[in-house]
């Protein structure tokens, strides 16, 4: 490497737009970044089945889908994001960059170690996943280290199915992870510069600032990683279920692709004053999102359709 950036952002998508830029160019990079509330799903991962889009939607957590293969994780501003952009030699090397990160914790008297395919763990406890993606003729190596996090906030926004069905997926979680804060008497700031000038020293790298044109390139980028398009690129389900109501029995099957109800039906014993079809018909090719369902029923009475039914009880089956 032969540059930092130094990055105060916690916007993600301004983040990983940063990221592409100086991948696309070909500069050796390392940048230590921090996002706000964000949920960073990995390229080829199916949305609905990784998020639980309801909770991260009514508690304004950010969807990202990284360029990166790997896992879906949760991040927030009390932990931190590490890139290092080098050649492609480096390339599926993931201990190279990772020890990176463990010689400067081992300074601090932690004992990390690499483990596995690609994470760092403390008394085999993992505190850092890392991943990695090609553009051009550089590797884009980034990953994250837990300083600190809330684990009961992770847990309601990841994995809907073990959240809703596992009573112990907390104890579970909290069993595999651990928390730098936990393990050394240091705040954040501390910790956070003492990684990113360890860093620095280190590389003997000097500083890339964007000058005007490139900051303009960058917030370009911003808009790749925004758009709900790509966003839910690799998400495509089926649900069928049933919820039982004072009003009779209601079952839903829907089929949602890229974020877009392919098809919606709903059967039952519970009573119509008008067809069921259209109103199910009302939902094809909508987003399959809490807002656009509220878009679909501004105007209409669900109950004329499903009897006893109002739009309260219908967002929960549907969402819930």
């Amino acid at each position: 490497m032969k540059y930092y950036f130094n990055n105060d952002s916690v916007d993600p998508y301004y983040n990983f737009a940063v990221e592409y830029f100086f991948a696309k160019h070909n500069i050796p990079v390392f940048i230590l970044w921090r996002n706000k509330d964000s949920i960073l799903l990995g390229k080829n991962q199916n949305i609905y089945r990784e998020i639980n889009l309801k909770y991260a939607e009514e508690n304004g957590i950010n969807l990202v889908r990284r360029l990166s293969g790997g896992g879906c994780i949760y991040t927030d501003e009390k932990n931190m994001q590490y890139t290092f952009i080098e050649s492609q030699n480096y390339a599926n090397d993931f201990k190279h960059f990772a020890n990176m990160i463990i010689n400067q914790m081992k300074k601090m008297g932690l004992n990390p170690e690499f483990s596995g395919r690609n994470d760092i763990l403390i008394d085999g406890k993992k505190i850092s996943g890392n991943a990695q993606y090609m553009k051009n003729s550089m590797v884009v190596h980034h990953g994250t280290i837990l300083f600190d996090i809330g684990v009961e906030k992770m847990m309601n926004s990841l994995t809907p199915q073990k959240i809703k069905f596992e009573g112990k997926a907390i104890k579970s979680v909290e069993s595999r992870i651990t928390t730098i804060n936990d393990m050394i008497d240091m705040e954040y700031d501390e910790f956070f510069n003492k990684i990113k000038n360890g860093i620095i020293e280190d590389n003997n790298l000097e500083e890339y600032v964007l000058n005007d044109s490139e900051k303009e390139e960058v917030n370009k980028y911003i808009n790749l990683f925004k758009n709900e398009e790509f966003i839910y690129s690799k998400g495509e389900t089926t649900a069928n279920y049933q919820r039982k109501h004072k009003f009779g029995v209601v079952e839903y099957s829907y089929n949602i692709k890229d974020n877009l109800i392919d098809s919606f039906k709903i059967e039952g014993d519970f009573f119509s004053n008008k067809d069921i079809s259209e109103f199910c018909d009302m939902f094809v090719g909508k987003a399959m999102t809490i807002d656009g369902f509220h878009n679909v029923l501004k105007d209409v009475n669900i109950g004329q359709y499903i009897v006893g039914m109002d739009e309260k009880v219908f967002l929960g089956d549907i969402f819930d």
